[in-house]
């Protein structure tokens, strides 16, 4: 068991890889972004991280702006 660097628990690393993968369809490899954190907060993480450079797409002009999305993520 391994203890998650964000919320301390102690968490299974198999477990937290297979869980991550499938919620992200295998698009993100866990190795390379979970940063040894549990699924639920290595999920957390990542779905932050995308929302902000969905915020920052739509603040350049790459993506339909949401003045919502943006003062929400930003």
């Amino acid at each position: 068991m391994t203890k998650c660097h964000e919320c301390e628990k102690e968490f299974d690393v198999e477990a937290a890889r297979a869980e991550y993968t499938s919620e992200f369809s295998g698009e993100l490899d866990y190795d390379e972004y979970g940063q040894g954190n549990c699924a639920d907060c290595a999920i957390s993480e990542a779905e932050s991280n995308m929302n902000v450079g969905r915020a920052i797409d739509m603040m350049n002009g790459d993506e339909d702006y949401d003045d919502d999305f943006v003062q929400k993520h930003l």
